[in-house]
């Protein structure tokens, strides 16, 4: 309310050649007060569209070059073009000697594309302030097509002749450039700039940005030791020294890069971070984790510091403080792989009824991943073969997340373990008419057909139009080798098998090529596909059940 009793002071000053006099200028006088005190209260409220028509009006009204300047700012702050237009027009006829109203119109002007007026103006404001900086333009150029910003370019350029001395004018045409994806002329407009102005450090940030930009990391870095040797204490152009190093494999150069940066700047989380990462990734465990504990005592950054010491206490062998630090976290970007972590921990240690009650209770603190947390507690309920709980839990999610297709595709997978093959082709069936390049919906659905020895051109069919989509995909290989096996075709079933196990050894895979093997009559090839598959993992029911069907006593 001070503030707003200043204002009103400072316009009733204002205003006071129009409040003084007769009768008539006295009232008019008090209803302009009023209007700008309902602007100001209503402003306050972010009630702005009130607060702009009455400035607006009061500006016309008054002639009141303050007031169309408030005017101006509030239909600009609240992106009210036209009105912003108008009150800047206004703004800069009443004070012609503001080189900020002719910067309002310049931008407005610029924003109607009036490209002229727009320069116009900027004229102006240069005539007005000759050190004006000018970039501001480039806020509102993006949107112009190619032509208006050539057109700019070269009115930017007659400006420049005029005040040789404006780096800024050099500055806004190099971004106006690099809109134009004129990313040479952009450099060498940079160039030119800084063989005058050597010490303009926006030129020698936005070269760098632009070389980064084009994947010229070398050139980009050594742009940024020539711009540190001017600035040599400025923090942007230290961090982005550190993460070009980064970026061109110079591990050690950033990490003393970061260690200088962490000293200059103790308190800056942001620097002491990748500091801490920077060591991590050199295999500088002891010194990585310091720089995690400072960050921590700190107050600074505490999510990622939890995430970072409880992975060195993992690979330490240290679970239990590694849980600790997981469970301490309350967000930040790793906050759901720390919750896969935690229950991993909790399965380590047998405990799956702590790791289910976690998941439950994530499920109502974290209700932006609600559908993840079911999917992990399913995982848990197949571990344990709980297959009944499973299938209810999937049921109770999909009553809220029906149209969720990784659930549908999990409640599928349980359905097949129960043998309920109705609910597994519903909800198989489901996600490929929701996603119907979903390769792996159709693979699955195939497959099942296929094993089934059910509806098999069906199966075949599904299965072909999952691998035009995956093509190299071995379980896609290995599903069709099964249905041609099913349909008699031995040929067609033993080369798609063979690419299969190729691909990916895997024991299922062994199992039907061994099996295709064994009905051809190759029985030694066979059985060296099986033991191969065995000596990986020797207790593997689907190879030893195959084994005994076939192999007679």
């Amino acid at each position: 309310m001070a503030r707003t009793l200043l204002l009103i002071l400072a316009l009733s000053l204002s205003l006071g050649s129009h409040a003084q006099g007769d009768e008539e200028s006295a009232e008019y006088g008090a209803e302009t007060l009023y209007n700008l005190l309902v602007a100001e209260l209503a402003g306050q409220q972010q009630q702005f569209d009130i607060a702009l028509g009455n400035y607006l009006l009061e500006a016309h009204r008054t002639q009141d070059a303050g007031v169309a300047a408030r005017a101006t700012q509030i239909a600009q702050y609240i992106g009210a073009e036209q009105a912003a237009l108008d009150a800047a027009t206004l703004w800069s006829r009443l004070d012609p000697q503001s080189a900020l109203a002719q910067q309002a119109m310049s931008i407005e002007q610029l924003r109607a594309e009036h490209l002229a007026d727009a320069m116009l103006a900027l004229k102006k404001a240069l005539e007005l302030d000759p050190g004006l900086q000018v970039q501001y333009l480039t806020a509102y150029t993006s949107s112009l097509n190619k032509n208006s910003r050539s057109q700019l370019l070269e009115r930017l350029g007659s400006l420049h002749n005029s005040h040789p001395d404006n780096a800024s004018i050099s500055l806004t045409r190099a971004i106006l450039l690099q809109q134009q994806q004129d990313l040479s002329a952009a450099d060498t407009e940079l160039n030119n700039l800084l063989k005058k102005h050597v010490k303009y450090y926006p030129a020698w940030m936005l070269k760098a940005r632009l070389l980064t930009a084009q994947n010229k990391d070398d050139a980009a870095l050594d742009t940024v030791k020539s711009a540190l040797k001017h600035f040599p204490k400025d923090k942007a152009l230290g961090v982005l020294k550190a993460r070009l190093q980064v970026k061109v494999k110079d591990i050690k150069g950033a990490r003393k890069t970061f260690a200088q940066l962490s000293e200059q700047f103790p308190d800056d989380g942001a620097i002491r971070l990748p500091l801490a990462l920077t060591l991590l990734e050199l295999g500088e465990y002891p010194e990585s984790r310091e720089q995690f504990q400072i960050l921590l005592e700190q107050g600074d950054l505490p999510n990622e510091a939890h995430f970072y010491l409880a992975r060195l206490d993992l690979h330490d062998g240290q679970y239990d403080a590694a849980l600790e630090h997981f469970l301490a976290m309350d967000g930040g970007r790793d906050y759901l792989s720390a919750q896969a972590q935690i229950v991993q921990l909790y399965v380590k240690k047998e405990a799956y009824g702590q790791a289910i009650a976690h998941l439950q209770k994530q499920r109502e603190l974290d209700s932006d991943n609600r559908q993840t947390y079911y999917l992990m507690e399913v995982e848990l309920l197949n571990r344990q073969k709980r297959y009944d709980d499973a299938a209810d839990l999937l049921n109770e999610a999909l009553s809220d997340y029906q149209d969720n297709v990784d659930l549908r595709y999990s409640r599928a997978m349980v359905a097949e373990k129960l043998g309920n093959y109705p609910q597994l082709e519903q909800d198989l069936t489901f996600i490929i008419n929701a996603e119907p390049e979903n390769a792996t919906a159709l693979n699955a659905l195939g497959y099942t057909l296929a094993d089934r020895a059910q509806r098999l051109e069906e199966a075949l069919k599904l299965i072909q139009r999952a691998r035009e989509l995956a093509p190299e995909d071995p379980a896609i290989l290995d599903s069709l080798g099964w249905v041609y096996f099913r349909l008699g075709k031995l040929q067609e079933a033993l080369n798609n098998l063979r690419q299969a196990y190729n691909l990916m050894p895997d024991p299922e895979i062994a199992a039907h090529l061994g099996e295709v093997l064994w009905q051809q009559g190759l029985f030694k090839e066979a059985r060296n596909v099986w033991d191969e598959a065995l000596s990986k993992q020797p207790n593997n029911l689907i190879i030893k059940r195959t084994m005994e069907r076939l192999i007679k006593p």
